[in-house]
């Protein structure tokens, strides 16, 4: 009972994970040029930011779930 409320759970974390991830603006400067501006990977205004923070809330989730039905499957 409770492995298929993880699943679904899992499942629904997936759609809005990719979701998230094909919503955000690519930054075409590249992984180089975020470190050296400082915080600004991290620090978003407005809806960018929204959608960096609601991508690693749904990435925290996956992890969570993903672990949990390992555990839970054994």
């Amino acid at each position: 009972m409770i492995l298929t409320i993880f699943l679904v759970l899992f499942a629904l974390v997936c759609v809005g994970l990719v979701f998230f991830v094909l919503l955000q603006v690519p930054r075409q400067a590249g992984l180089s040029a975020s470190m050296a501006s400082g915080g600004s990977l991290l620090g978003g205004r407005g809806v960018e930011g929204g959608l960096v923070r609601l991508t690693s809330v749904a990435g925290a989730l996956f992890m969570l779930l993903a672990f949990l039905i390992g555990f839970v499957s054994r």
